[in-house]
């Protein structure tokens, strides 16, 4: 074994091999990674959260307009209230 100026060995035959390699299947392991979080994202998340959005618009719009049709009842403010005399 050789050792270069810093004092660490040089590589040599395979170890030139396996450095460049593991390299490269940590880069292709953390792409697939980021690719199935892509995918998973936009196949799973966003349809459920636009469906999510559109229920919720519904629920909105069909609990206004109940609100809306209601009757006011008898057009009184129900209220309690004490009457001062004046001495």
């Amino acid at each position: 074994m050789q050792m270069d100026y810093a004092g660490r060995s040089t590589m040599t035959g395979l170890g030139r091999v396996w450095g460049p390699m593991m390299r490269l299947v940590g880069l292709l392991l953390v792409g697939a990674v980021l690719l199935a979080i892509m995918l998973i994202g936009l196949f799973i998340i966003l349809p459920v959260m636009l469906l999510g959005g559109i229920a919720l618009s519904f629920y909105l719009r069909r609990w206004l307009r109940r609100a809306q049709r209601r009757p006011p009842g008898d057009g009184a403010i129900d209220a309690e209230y004490t009457v001062v005399e004046r001495r």
